[in-house]
């Protein structure tokens, strides 16, 4: 249990101008480590007791009138000086806590603490200016713990100190990943909203569906640097990997070797066994396979992107990128068109006519059918916009007129002019 005698002589120590480094290292446990954190910069907690409450009530006097007697300025100093001239009861914490939870005059709990203890104990109460700041102590963790200063500081808050004692990795020390072998944040991806390809070349990354996660120094880890298992794969590598849930099958989407942590995608990636299409040469095949049911998404990669923690890695397309929602024109002869909507219930005809495949058949006679449509070749043909390519995925029963994708938004998400 953490001894409060413990936290009140760190706390009167730094008062006096100790170093943070020396006074914080005296806390080997991460219990005590937090409960000195929750006493110098958590507002909110049930314990709090209002002194000038207690003072008032044991006085009888009114709440104000006590506040305007006692200083503004470090109040808890000048009720420190009421408390015990004796040496420390070396109370528990959680029995400070109790104590104040349940007491009802200020003399009753000041007597039972030191002077010592007391300046903690009312500075906390009155929830005062800390004796150090926020940042000063989370660098001195730092430097107790061997670790770059602006790892903690970045995210100064109880949950960096657990991952202090408990996971250092999972800090992610992302400017100097590789010195200290932690694990890095993951890079980020754009959404690609766009039906045509991207003007420069990108390497097709297909995702399948199923959980992405990290291995790193033989442990598994999510996207947020939880550990969440162990791993056999080689440790001089950072893999990206998809494990299916169903047949735990795992695909690597990445890796990243450590020690030469800058090869751009294709090198590090080279000897996988996997090819990559590219959007110059293969992207109708791209949208294609992004509607299979087994992809998740599509990365697209520059292939002289190079691995950097946290930044932008390229593109990623998701099915419903390709999805746009046509009106159902029936033809005679079993043909059909597709139109998009053009204002409020005029249409344009984005297709030609096609005979009619079994998804689009119409057995309710429903007045206005919707396809959900994947799009995957746009063009421009007789000054229109025309859709030269496309995959009907299903007729949507559900969808109405309103529903019906505008010509304007299908021309803006074409990419032509």
């Amino acid at each position: 249990m953490t001894k409060f005698a413990l936290l009140a002589d760190i706390h009167e120590q730094l008062r006096l101008g100790e170093s943070p480094v020396k006074q914080l290292a005296r806390l080997e446990k991460l219990e005590d480590v937090m409960a000195l954190y929750r006493l110098f910069y958590i507002d909110h907690t049930p314990y709090r007791t209002d002194p000038f409450k207690l003072i008032a009530y044991e006085a009888t006097s009114f709440y104000d009138v006590v506040k305007d007697i006692l200083p503004e300025e470090e109040t808890w100093m000048v009720l420190a000086s009421e408390s015990a001239n004796s040496g420390s009861r070396d109370f528990d914490l959680a029995y400070v806590e109790a104590l104040l939870q349940s007491a009802t005059t200020f003399t009753k709990v000041a007597h039972k603490f030191n002077e010592k203890e007391a300046r903690l104990l009312w500075r906390w109460c009155l929830k005062d200016k800390p004796v150090i700041t926020k940042r000063a102590f989370f660098g001195a963790l730092a430097r107790i713990h061997a670790v770059p200063n602006e790892v903690v500081t970045r995210n100064m808050t109880s949950a960096t100190i657990v991952k202090l004692f408990r996971d250092k990795e999972s800090l992610k020390a992302n400017k100097r990943w590789t010195e200290y072998d932690w694990f890095p944040s993951p890079m980020r991806w754009k959404a690609y909203t766009s039906l045509a390809p991207p003007e420069e070349n990108h390497l097709a990354v297909v995702v399948p569906k199923g959980d992405i996660v990290y291995l790193h120094n033989h442990v598994v880890r999510d996207r947020m640097g939880r550990r969440i298992g162990k791993h056999a794969y080689s440790a001089n590598y950072l893999y990206e990997v998809v494990r299916c849930p169903d047949s735990g099958v795992e695909t690597i989407i990445d890796r990243v070797k450590i020690r030469s942590p800058l090869e751009p995608f294709p090198t590090r990636m080279a000897g996988d066994g996997r090819g990559h299409m590219s959007t110059d040469s293969n992207w109708d095949d791209i949208v294609r396979k992004l509607q299979s049911p087994d992809v998740s998404c599509i990365r697209l990669i520059k292939p002289s992107q190079e691995f950097k923690p946290d930044a932008i890695g390229g593109y990623v397309m998701h099915a419903d990128r390709t999805k746009v929602f046509l009106k159902v024109e029936y033809l005679t002869g079993g043909e059909y068109l597709l139109a998009a909507l053009d204002g409020i219930d005029d249409v344009v005809c984005v297709t030609d006519a096609h005979a009619l495949p079994d998804e689009l058949q119409n057995p309710l006679d429903i007045e206005c059918a919707v396809a959900e449509v994947a799009a995957v070749q746009v063009g421009i043909r007789n000054h229109s916009l025309f859709l030269y390519d496309w995959t009907v995925i299903k007729l949507r029963t559900d969808l109405g007129i309103k529903d019906v994708t505008q010509y304007v938004e299908l021309l803006a998400r074409s990419g032509v002019e």
